[in-house]
């Protein structure tokens, strides 16, 4: 279930066209098409990786009538400079990815709650305790989430949230996954009035193990913050969560297969049918450059397809919106354009908020989800893992631009460069 929150000062649901308002995709102009989807690229992303800090371990949160049950954590992290990105294609088509981890670039606190399957979240309203079951899927809420960044600044992001776990098996061993969006409530400093969402990805073994990874996408049409600058060199250490690897893709508009939207009777939106090019990416920030926090997102060649079906339904005022994606299929292929695998993710939660950009045709909205890995052929035949995405998406534009952050278990590491 998808939280219902207030709304906001300012803030409105999407407001969706219904099917007399929305150009026809033969309508458009093709070079109009090229520049909204460069407008709507026009973001900065931050990767994190999350360490224990060294001076303020978890406090857990048990409740009163079992002093075992689990019913959240008061969660101090350091977060960590990481660059993520799909180098390319080699041996037999197999993507290897970059994962580097750098120096601590903020300090993240939650109060993270689970909260009952039927809890409406919102800022201020904690919910009833709600034991930990790692036998089954639950939902949770992150209250009070503060990034606080060690940048000349003192920057900061305050936001909130919520998500889900995910009980897996990696390795015959039992893992706790979790995944969440959080949407940006209020910035400080070098961050101070800008919008966007964040989405969590990783697993929690103990206490003590926390093992998030974190992408921010911040919009950024001004440039504030990103650069195509060489960014300062990034400290390595130990990636903290060797089992896993990170693969990242930016999906774009696929001209041979346009967006086609699904309507109601009464005309209102229910979906699309969605066709996307997936493009390889590199993306890495920087915190100490000259100009003070900045980010770089380095483009590489297309290497597979996605095809999904979206459910969203215009009439329904939530704040954020729910969304759901079903029939979802990643297609990679090599250098020489043969098929090396497939991949079924869905989105089962996702929330979708109101946006503008300047010269791009309303209603945008920007997009955040997660879902597990549900199978796949050929390289992925046999991985598991989570999906985890945040973008934007143009309607009548029929114009997307969504980072795909796909988590994937790999103990022996045949997904990562060496470099990782």
């Amino acid at each position: 279930m998808i939280e219902q929150r207030p709304q906001p000062e300012g803030q409105q649901p999407p407001q969706l066209p219904d099917q007399q308002t929305i150009p026809s995709i033969g309508g458009v102009d093709p070079s109009d098409r090229l520049l909204w989807s460069s407008q709507l690229k026009k973001a900065a992303y931050f990767p994190l990786f999350s360490a224990p800090h060294p001076s303020l371990p978890n406090i857990p949160l048990f409740s009163q009538g079992n002093p075992h049950g689990l019913v959240g954590m008061k969660i101090n992290q350091q977060m960590h400079r990481s660059e993520v990105g799909v180098g390319s294609f080699v041996d037999a088509g197999l993507p290897l990815a970059t994962t580097r981890v750098g120096q601590a670039v903020a300090d993240m606190d939650i109060d993270w709650r689970l909260i009952p399957d039927d809890f409406i979240a919102n800022p201020g309203v904690f919910p009833p305790p709600t034991e930990l079951d790692s036998s089954r899927s639950q939902r949770f809420a992150t209250y009070g989430l503060c990034f606080r960044w060690k940048d000349r600044e003192g920057s900061t992001l305050r936001c909130f949230g919520a998500g889900r776990t995910f009980p897996s098996v990696v390795g015959g061993q039992a893992q706790l996954r979790l995944c969440a969006v959080v949407e940006i409530l209020e910035g400080s400093g070098r961050l101070s009035g800008v919008q966007g969402c964040g989405v969590f990805n990783g697993s929690i073994e103990s206490l003590d193990d926390l093992a998030l990874n974190v992408v921010l996408r911040i919009m950024d049409p001004a440039k504030r913050l990103r650069t195509e600058k060489a960014l300062s060199p990034l400290r390595s250490i130990l990636v903290p969560d060797p089992t896993a690897t990170l693969l990242v893709f930016l999906g774009e508009p696929d001209p041979q297969n346009p967006i086609t939207l699904e309507m109601a009777s009464d005309g209102h939106i229910t979906g699309a049918c969605v066709h996307e090019l997936l493009r390889r990416v590199d993306i890495d920030f920087d915190i100490e450059t000259s100009q003070g926090m900045r980010s770089k997102t380095s483009e590489g060649e297309v290497v597979g397809l996605l095809s999904f079906r979206l459910k969203i339904d215009s009439t329904d005022r939530r704040i954020p919106t729910p969304f759901q994606t079903s029939d979802a299929l990643f297609t990679f292929f090599d250098p020489e354009g043969r098929t090396i695998g497939t991949l079924n993710a869905n989105v089962v939660e996702g929330r979708s908020f109101q946006a503008e950009v300047e010269g791009v045709p309303p209603p945008i909205i920007r997009l955040a989800g997660f879902g597990p890995l549900l199978g796949g052929s050929g390289v992925f035949s046999d991985v598991s893992g989570m999906l985890a995405i945040n973008g934007i998406s143009g309607i009548s534009a029929r114009t997307p631009s969504i980072l795909y952050v796909l988590r994937v278990s790999d103990p022996d590491g045949r997904f990562r460069c060496a470099c990782s």
